[in-house]
């Protein structure tokens, strides 16, 4: 069977916008949540003494300008998590929970990773 050619960029730009406050954050979910896979793929037994994930959200006084970042000392984008960051639906991480689609929603919603 041939292989089929994805296009992530027109599969995130098909994806459904939040409806409510809590499907809006649902992105700074995923963000939080891979970062903390990387602090546990890196420090493993020792991530409660040695892993960090720095998480800090902003606003103005009207609510307009909201920013939030998400910041971790894990394994990073190695070259296997990179292979699968650039593959929709991968299994990469299905062992700890992960479905292959939470960076979708991030990058949908960031501007900048």
């Amino acid at each position: 069977m041939p292989s089929l050619k994805p296009n992530l960029v027109k599969r995130i730009a098909r994806l459904p916008k939040p409806a409510n406050v809590a499907d809006a954050l649902q992105p700074l979910f995923e963000a939080v949540s891979n970062s903390i896979h990387a602090t546990q793929a890196r420090f493993r037994g020792k991530v409660g003494s040695k892993g960090r994930v720095v998480v800090t959200v902003s606003t103005d006084r009207k609510k307009q300008n909201v920013t939030a970042s998400v910041e971790d000392n894990g394994a990073g984008l190695d070259e296997e998590n990179w292979e699968a960051f650039r593959t929709t639906d991968t299994d990469n991480k299905i062992a700890i929970g992960g479905k292959g689609a939470g960076r979708l929603l991030w990058l949908d919603c960031f501007r900048t990773i």
